[in-house]
């Protein structure tokens, strides 16, 4: 598989994690390999992508809900059958594992024994647990109780950036106003050899309804959680929020609304987005002879920066790219004045302000431009279908684009658009 240089990498982990919240996504698909006629749910891509973590109660596991991992050798291939992770697996239920960066080191959730009791009863709670390995293929060590997470109140979906020093997960308990229903609580820590800090409430985001996940992206500027609202439809919808760096609140959650009608009624339970944003893996409801929870996958191309223009900014969209298939990208709002778009690709994503050039307000999403492209437009909308190539030597690589119209509102005589972030996958 091709590697990106070290800049180009760079760049794109700022670009994935400073985009604006926002779907985009196509329509999702079953992963049949992944899927059993039990319930499978909780994903957890690790950071490279090729390796999946997701909780499942099918027969030949340790019993009760277990943990199970399967691989893939790129984006897109297929996944090999999964297997029991019985080393962190247990007679108990096993929730949610998280795979931190560099795979041998994971959370998960467990009421197995060791975990903290219910108030007022005997039964234990669902508690944070964490185990590592010597490197990834070996064995898991006995997993530890995270104690200073955990209280009696149940905790599960754990998520932490990948600097280690911040944490969010879901709880019933640490004073959680919602009572009985999920609330999102954060945690940090000074240094990764430190306990965590006393969990507080994500104050911002709390409205008193039930999560069934949260996860918190590598640099900790955008959270995604699914959220149970009784309208329009009573089901789980798909919620991301930003922020602009780690000290300031997350801004209004926006809906994934491309995932409110998947699955069945109960609506999607939880995801699992990429490092690089182009992918999401979902466990969604479906029917009890399915298993109640199923597991699939979706691309896009990840939108960055503001278009210009006079009334609405010029837009650019683009599907997510495979080889063998039609990459089609769509510029729209073109200037009612101007008879074509330009559509240009590059490989390093830039935002630099052509306002000194004559175009306020105005950038330039796209450097090392490879080439460019005029498309009629029509209505105010241009469409360019590229054929990619059915090379895998091309999966994994970026591809950064943005388009241009011809106007008369400026002295440059050019607008620009919004930017998108292309992984070609299979």
């Amino acid at each position: 598989m091709p590697s990106l240089a070290s800049s180009q990498l760079a760049s794109y982990f700022v670009l994935a994690a400073s985009v604006a919240a926002q779907g985009g996504f196509e329509t999702p698909s079953l992963q049949a390999v992944l899927n059993s006629t039990s319930i499978d749910t909780e994903p957890c891509l690790s950071f490279d992508g090729l390796t999946l973590y997701y909780y499942s109660n099918r027969a030949g596991g340790v019993g009760g809900l277990d943990i199970y991992s399967s691989q893939r050798i790129y984006q897109g291939a297929p996944w090999s059958t999964p297997t029991c992770e019985t080393s962190l697996s247990s007679a108990q239920s096993d929730y949610s594992p998280f795979l931190v960066i560099g795979n041998v080191e994971i959370y998960f959730s467990s009421n197995r024994t060791g975990s903290t009791p219910v108030t007022g009863g005997t039964s234990l709670s669902l508690d944070i647990w964490h185990s590592t390995r010597g490197g990834p293929g070996q064995a898991w060590s006995t997993p530890t109780n995270v104690i200073e997470l955990n209280g009696p109140g149940g905790e599960l979906q754990f998520s932490m950036t990948y600097d280690g020093l911040e944490c969010y997960f879901l709880t019933t308990g640490w004073g959680n106003p919602g009572g009985a229903n999920n609330s999102i609580y954060r945690s940090t820590r000074s240094a990764n050899n430190l306990p965590w800090s006393t969990p507080t409430l994500v104050s911002e985001i709390y409205n008193g309804n039930t999560h069934r996940d949260v996860e918190i992206s590598g640099n900790g500027l955008q959270i995604i959680y699914t959220e149970f609202r009784p309208s329009p439809v009573s089901r789980l919808y798909v919620y991301a929020a930003t922020r602009p760096d780690r000290t300031s609140s997350f801004g209004v959650p926006l809906n994934w609304s491309e995932f409110n009608n998947v699955g069945t009624v109960s609506g999607v339970n939880s995801v699992s987005l990429s490092q690089q944003g182009d992918e999401l893996i979902i466990g969604a409801g479906f029917s009890a002879a399915a298993g109640n929870q199923e597991l699939l996958r979706t691309r896009r191309s990840v939108r960055f920066g503001e278009g210009c223009g006079s009334a609405v900014p010029l837009s650019l969209g683009s599907n997510a790219p495979n080889v063998g298939g039609n990459w089609d990208l769509t510029t729209s709002n073109i200037d009612p004045l101007s008879p074509v778009s330009f559509t240009f690709l590059g490989f390093v994503a830039t935002a630099l302000p052509m306002d000194v050039l004559g175009a306020p307000g105005c950038y330039a999403n796209v450097d090392q431009l490879i080439g460019s492209v005029t498309a009629a437009s029509v209505a105010g909308t241009s469409l360019l279908s590229i054929n990619v190539p059915p090379a895998l030597s091309l999966v994994g690589m970026v591809v950064y684009t943005q388009s241009a119209c011809l106007t008369a509102s400026n002295v440059l005589g050019l607008f620009t658009s919004n930017g998108c972030a292309s992984v070609i996958g299979s």
